[in-house]
């Protein structure tokens, strides 16, 4: 399986603020501007220029001067400390007048005024909201490409937004989660690890092995492992261990099949591999683990599920959050030997036939 590379800077992996989990944590207190929010809003083409220079997503407020609603949200869902503080830390959040006169440059076009008469939307507002406008709308973009001048991801939720609704869009933007999953897959299952009690019973039962024991048995293994690559403050990770591993369709056929490894890549203990040692230095420009930059051959990001044969040799990395379905479907790709005989994209497209065949019969 060719995986795709998820691009993080370091800076932007260390969070400090956890929306998943209700962590208590200190955030800085941000001063409320005269709508009560939080966050410290920049115009788009300021948003641009540090965007090129420093990666972040991107969160554009879309607004109009009568909407009561998009008021309501400044000075309820922005002006939640936390929630601003996660915004002004991760993203670079911009507010955009949809009926304003200005005119502004983005992604190589400029867009005014469609006309200069009272409650006429702007150009870019007719063009980014693909014609749907309704207020307050939120858009959310990231993974910019300079050589393309284009966002990788462009994701719009409309309508008022509390901080329980937009916590787990902010995590699926920043966290890539949106790169093997769709909003709509990784919502149910954020819902689900805050929620469901159960999950606390059925990660116990995984039991998952301990790295440092594991890689130091050098004798070749009967199965296969899989390695999860993790940090406490990494929101994503924690829907995955809770949700995705646990789920009926992978629980008991990883615990059958794989040595299934957690690996947490902040950990500081030593971890001896195939006759080489592997430290965390816990430096600035190294601030994770050696071993886990290895395992994933330079394509690290967190979290990375990355699959070994019986003999510990690479067969490959999937960055990124895998919800249940794609977890199950990589597991057993290796783990039934499929990938010996089929590419993955022939794999893959078979089982989307089946799906197909099995809606229709439905």
């Amino acid at each position: 399986m060719k995986a795709r590379l998820t691009r993080i800077t370091i800076r932007s992996m260390r969070k400090v603020f956890v929306l998943l989990f209700l962590v208590n944590v200190f955030t800085p207190a941000f001063s409320q501007d005269a709508e009560g929010s939080r966050v410290k809003w920049m115009k788009l083409e300021e948003a641009m220029v540090k965007v090129k220079k420093e990666p972040k997503p991107i969160i554009m407020d879309f607004y109009t001067d009568w909407c009561g609603w998009c008021k309501k949200m400044m000075s309820s869902t922005y002006a939640d400390e936390g929630l601003a503080s996660y915004i002004n830390t991760y993203f670079y959040p911009v507010k955009f007048d949809a009926e304003g006169k200005d005119t502004v440059e983005f992604l190589g076009k400029k867009y005014g005024p469609t006309s200069m008469e009272n409650k006429r939307p702007h150009e870019l507002a007719v063009k980014l909201l693909n014609n749907n406008l309704m207020y307050p709308t939120t858009l959310f973009m990231n993974g910019y490409e300079k050589e393309k001048d284009a966002f990788q991801m462009n994701m719009i939720a409309s309508g008022y937004l509390d901080a329980q609704k937009i916590s787990p869009i902010l995590i699926f933007t920043l966290e890539n989660a949106y790169k093997n999953a769709s909003m709509d897959d990784f919502d149910k299952e954020f819902k689900k690890a805050n929620a469901d009690t159960t999950l606390d019973d059925k990660m116990k039962e995984f039991a998952w092995k301990d790295p440092k024991t594991s890689f130091a048995d050098s004798i070749p293994k009967k199965r296969k492992t899989l390695v999860f690559l993790w940090a406490d403050w990494c929101n994503s990770c924690k829907v995955m261990s809770r949700t995705s591993f646990t789920d009926s369709l992978n629980a008991e056929y990883l615990k059958s099949t794989y040595n299934c490894i957690s690996f947490n890549v902040e950990s500081m203990d030593t971890i001896n591999f195939k006759n080489k040692v592997f430290t965390n230095p816990r430096s600035p420009q190294q601030a994770f683990h050696q071993f886990a930059f290895a395992l994933t051959k330079g394509n690290f990001a967190i979290p990375s599920t990355v699959l070994l044969d019986e003999e510990m040799n690479y067969l490959d990395n999937i960055p990124s959050y895998l919800p249940p379905v794609i977890l199950s479907q990589v597991s057993h790709y290796y783990g039934d030997n499929i990938y010996k005989t089929k590419s993955w994209t022939d794999y893959y497209n078979e089982l989307q036939v089946k799906e197909d065949k099995s809606k229709k019969v439905k």
